[in-house]
């Protein structure tokens, strides 16, 4: 079997999604160096950063996901249909009811439990790999579909 890329190629395509995946952690490095600048580092998790930026890195996927699946044009639909469908209902969806939780346990001056926190955490670990995932493989489509005539040797 013939690999389609090379290890230089899978590498340089996470290296990109890594920096973008950066970008999105300063808000929440900021978030934090002001809570435990604050003596509030207990609450870092409670912010409702994490679900926002939750709420974005799985958009981002999907929009990657499908430029991705546009530019490849040989990806079964129902396969992508099936992922998509995926990310909206374990993903996006509960980061954003996650998040209007979060909105008003906050405007009601109350800490939020847990469950929430954890939750919030949980999902925002869940869309970064998704992000990072969707982002590298798309990446790799676009690569392929930008370089028809050398399609199966390196790009």
């Amino acid at each position: 079997m013939k690999h389609e890329f090379t290890s230089h190629q899978i590498f340089t395509a996470i290296a990109g999604a890594l920096a973008e995946w950066f970008f999105s952690m300063l808000p929440l490095l900021v978030v934090t160096i002001v809570m435990t600048h604050l003596g509030r580092s207990s609450m870092v998790l409670e912010s409702a950063e994490w679900t926002f930026g939750a709420s974005i890195l799985a958009g981002q996927a999907l929009i990657r996901l499908v430029v991705g699946v546009v530019r490849a044009k040989k990806l079964a639909i129902e396969r992508v249909i099936l992922g998509i469908s995926t990310i909206l209902v374990f993903v996006v969806v509960p980061s954003n009811v996650i998040l209007a939780l979060v909105i008003m346990t906050e405007a009601n001056n109350q800490h939020i439990s847990s469950l929430l926190a954890t939750a919030q955490a949980g999902l925002f670990f869940l869309s970064s790999v998704l992000f990072i995932l969707i982002a590298s493989f798309a990446h790799l489509w676009t690569r392929r579909a930008d370089h028809p005539l050398i399609r199966n040797s390196e790009i």
